[in-house]
C-alpha cells in the first residue's frame, strides 16, 4: 500500500530534476576549460549545420547534415539548432540538450517504476539516476551518450507501457523512436534489441508490429544510412577493437587483471562504490526474508525486461574498448533494480521515507563534493570533475594569427595543429574559429602514421601552431610531433611570431606562419575571366549540376607538382560560391596532394558570373618527392563549402568518358596523371 500520494511524488521528482538541472547549469557557469576532443568536435560541427541553416534554409540544413560526419550518425549535430534559434549562434547553448535529455530520462524512468512498483521507489530512481558520477558528469559534456540513454529509456518504456500492445500508433511511435536513436549513434540497437526481442516474442501479431516498427525506423534512417552505413559500420568495429580501443583499455580482454580493473572503473566511474554496496546490502538483506525472497523471484518474473536491459553490458565487458562512458544507456536499469529493491527493504513509513533520504544524502554529497570542492574535497574522475576557472587563450591566439596573415575576401587560410592534448588540439581550436568565424582551416597532425604526408600537409599550411612544455604529447596518436617541429623552426621558411600566450598546463603556444611564396597550397591561381560573347574553343562538355561546364582541361607533372588548366562555362547564374576541389591520390586511393579554391582565385565571383560566361584557370600542387613518377590521379569538382553539397554531372558519354571516370555519385571526375 503507497503512504505517500502520487501527487506529491511527482513534485518530489520534478524537485530532484530541478536540483539537478540546476548543478548542471551552475557548473557549465562556473567552467571556463575548453571542450575536449569529441565534444568540441560535435560543437563545432553543431554550429557548422546551424549556419547552413541560417544562410541557406531547409535544404542547406539537410545537406550539410548529410555531409557533416561522414562516419558517424549526425543526429548530435542537429539537436542544438532549436538553442541556437533561442538563445543564439553560442555553442553554450548546445548543453541544453543535455537538459531536454535529463528531463524525458527521468519522466520516462518514473512512469516505468509507476507500472511496475510504487511511486516511492519512482523518486528513489531519479534520484539514484541523477546522482551517478557517469550520468550526472556526461550532462557537462556535450557528447552523443547522454542523449543516447535518454532515447534508449524512452524506447523501453513505449514497449512496457500500458495500453494495448497491438495498436498501430505504439509500433509506429517505437519505431520512430529507434530511428532517432540510429540517427544519434549506430550502436542504439545493441541497447534496446535484448529488451525488445523479450516483449516482442511474446506478442501477438508480431509481424505487424514489426513491420510498422521497421516502417517508422527505416524512414527515418534509411535516407542517411543509404550512404554512410558502411563507413559508419567501420568506425564503429574500430571504435571497438581498433588501436584506439586498446589504447583505451585494460588489457587482454581475458584476463582476470583486465576484467577485475574494469569492473572497478565500472563502480567507481559509473554507478559509484557507494550505490554496488548499498545494492549488493539491500539484496542480501531482503534475501534473507521470505517475504523478501518472494519479492525477487517475482522481480525476476514479471520484469524480465530490467534483466534484459542490462545483458549489453557483456558486450563492453569483453570488448577492447574500455571507456566507461559507453555503457551510460545501461547505468538506469541498474539505478531502477536499485530504487525497487531499497524500496522493499526499507519500511513505507514517516520513518522509512526518513530514512531512505539519509541513505541518499551520501551520494549527493558526493556529486557536490566532486562538482564544486564542497562540503569536502575529493578526486576527479574522468566525467565527474571540479569546475575549472582557467580559460584558455584560444581567441588570444587566433585573434594573434589575424593580424599576421592577409586573406582576401573568400579565402581561407590553413592552421595546422601539431599538439594533440585534452585543452589544445585542433577540435576545439576550429571550435574557436568557428564561434568567431575567422576565415581559417583546421587540421591536425595527431592520427597520422606517414610522417611524409605530415611533411607535405606542414608545406601546404599558412599557419603552424603547437604547445611547447606542460603535459607531454601522446606518442602513440602523434607520434612525429618532434620531427615536425625540428623542420618548422629549422625551415627558414617559417617565421615565429612574438606572441606566445602561456597555457595554464605551464606550457607555451607557438604560433609558426609559413611566409614562403607557396603557388602550391592556395596560388595563385592563376586565372582570367572571359565574359559571354567571346567565341572560345570548347573540348567537349561536362554539364555540372546544370549551373557550370567543364570545357576543357589538361594536366602535367614535373618534378615536385602538377599544374592543371581547367576551361570553365557558366550555364546559369550560380545561386552560391561554388569552389573547387582537387585532390591527387595515389593507387591506394590515399590523398598526397590537395587544393579546395575558388574559381579563377576568386577574382570574379561565382555569383557575378551570367550564362555565357567563361573562364580559364591554371592552378599548381606541389608532391612530396617520393610521388614523382608514381601511379597518380586527379580527383576534382565543384561544391558548396558552406553546405559541402556536391553538383553532380550525368553519364559520361564521347571524349569526357575515354578521359575520364565518375567517382563518388557522379560528383567527382578522376583521370590519371601522365
Amino acid at each position: 500500500m503507497r503512504t505517500i500520494g502520487l501527487s506529491r511524488d511527482a513534485m518530489f521528482a520534478a524537485t530532484l530534476f530541478t536540483i539537478f538541472a540546476g548543478v548542471t547549469l551552475v557548473w557549465l557557469r562556473l567552467d571556463r576549460a575548453q571542450p575536449n576532443w569529441d565534444d568540441a568536435w560535435y560543437l563545432a560541427n553543431s554550429l557548422t549545420v546551424y549556419d547552413a541553416l541560417a544562410h541557406v534554409g531547409i535544404p542547406g540544413y539537410m545537406a550539410k547534415l548529410n555531409s557533416v560526419f561522414g562516419f558517424k550518425a549526425p543526429l548530435i549535430a542537429a539537436l542544438p539548432a532549436p538553442f541556437y534559434l533561442i538563445f543564439g549562434r553560442r555553442w553554450h547553448a548546445a548543453f541544453l540538450v543535455n537538459i531536454a535529455s535529463m528531463a524525458i530520462l527521468f519522466s520516462v524512468l518514473y512512469r516505468i517504476c509507476l507500472r511496475w512498483w510504487t511511486s516511492r521507489a519512482a523518486v528513489l530512481t531519479v534520484a539514484i539516476t541523477g546522482s551517478m558520477p557517469l550520468l550526472y558528469g556526461l550532462t557537462r559534456w556535450y557528447l552523443v551518450e547522454y542523449p543516447l540513454t535518454a532515447l534508449v529509456a524512452l524506447a523501453i518504456y513505449i514497449l512496457v507501457a500500458p495500453g494495448d500492445p497491438q495498436k498501430p500508433g505504439k509500433a509506429l511511435l517505437f519505431g520512430a523512436v529507434c530511428g532517432l536513436g540510429l540517427l544519434l549513434k549506430v550502436s542504439f540497437p545493441v541497447f534496446v534489441l535484448p529488451s525488445f526481442l523479450s516483449v516482442w516474442i511474446r506478442s501477438l501479431k508480431r509481424a505487424r508490429f514489426l513491420a510498422l516498427a521497421l516502417l517508422a525506423c527505416m524512414g527515418l534512417a534509411l535516407p542517411w544510412y543509404a550512404f554512410h552505413l558502411l563507413p559508419t559500420i567501420a568506425n564503429a568495429i574500430m571504435a571497438g577493437f581498433g588501436e584506439s580501443a586498446r589504447v583505451q583499455g585494460t588489457g587482454p580482454i581475458f584476463t582476470r587483471q583486465a576484467m577485475v580493473t574494469y569492473l572497478s572503473r565500472v563502480a567507481r566511474e559509473g554507478v559509484s562504490n557507494y550505490y554496488i554496496w548499498l545494492t549488493m546490502l539491500t539484496l542480501v538483506w531482503t534475501s534473507l526474508h521470505a517475504e523478501g525472497r518472494t519479492f525477487l523471484r517475482s522481480l525476476i518474473r514479471k520484469q524480465p525486461v530490467l534483466l534484459f536491459w542490462m545483458l549489453p553490458f557483456a558486450l563492453f565487458f569483453f570488448g577492447g574498448n574500455k571507456d566507461v562512458r559507453y555503457i551510460a544507456p545501461i547505468l538506469p536499469a541498474f539505478a531502477l533494480l536499485a530504487a525497487s529493491v531499497l524500496d522493499f527493504a526499507v519500511p513505507r513509513n514517516l520513518v522509512g521515507n526518513g530514512l531512505a533520504g539519509v541513505i541518499l544524502l551520501i551520494p549527493f554529497l558526493q556529486m557536490f563534493a566532486i562538482s564544486f570542492g564542497i562540503p569536502f574535497p575529493s578526486h576527479d574522475l574522468p566525467y565527474a570533475h571540479r569546475f575549472d576557472r582557467i580559460a584558455w587563450p584560444h581567441s588570444e591566439i587566433l585573434q594573434a594569427i589575424s593580424a599576421r596573415t592577409a586573406v582576401k575576401p573568400g579565402e581561407r587560410q590553413l592552421i595546422l595543429v601539431g599538439s594533440d592534448r585534452g585543452s589544445f588540439n585542433a577540435n576545439n581550436l576550429e571550435l574557436a574559429v568557428l564561434t568567431e568565424q575567422l576565415p581559417f582551416d583546421v587540421e591536425t597532425t595527431a592520427h597520422e602514421k606517414d610522417l611524409n604526408i605530415l611533411l607535405q600537409r606542414l608545406s601546404q599550411a599558412s599557419v603552424f601552431l603547437y604547445k611547447e612544455g606542460g603535459e607531454p604529447e601522446s606518442p602513440v596518436f602523434n607520434p612525429y610531433f618532434q620531427e615536425l617541429v625540428r623542420h618548422a623552426r629549422q625551415d627558414g621558411s617559417y617565421t615565429p611570431l612574438s606572441s606566445s600566450p602561456h597555457l595554464p598546463d605551464g606550457g607555451v603556444a607557438r604560433i609558426l606562419t609559413n611566409s614562403m611564396d607557396r603557388p602550391s597550397v592556395s596560388g595563385p591561381v592563376n586565372g582570367v575571366f572571359l565574359p559571354a560573347g567571346l567565341r572560345q574553343a570548347e573540348e567537349f562538355t561536362i554539364d555540372l549540376g546544370g549551373t557550370m561546364a567543364l570545357t576543357g582541361f589538361s594536366v602535367r607533372q614535373t618534378p615536385g607538382a602538377i599544374t592543371l588548366r581547367c576551361r570553365w562555362r557558366c550555364l546559369k547564374r550560380p545561386d552560391r560560391d561554388y569552389w573547387c576541389f582537387t585532390h591527387v591520390i595515389d593507387s591506394k586511393d590515399r590523398i598526397v596532394s590537395q587544393l579546395d579554391h575558388r574559381i579563377l582565385g576568386g577574382a570574379s565571383p561565382m555569383q557575378s558570373w551570367n550564362a555565357g560566361d567563361a573562364g580559364i584557370e591554371e592552378v599548381r600542387l606541389g608532391l612530396p618527392a617520393e610521388s614523382f613518377k608514381a601511379r597518380l590521379r586527379l580527383r576534382f569538382g565543384l561544391y558548396d563549402p558552406l553546405t559541402g553539397g556536391c553538383l553532380q554531372f550525368p553519364l559520361l558519354q564521347g571524349l569526357p568518358a575515354s578521359r575520364f571516370t565518375s567517382a563518388d555519385q557522379s560528383t567527382a571526375l578522376v583521370t590519371p596523371i601522365d
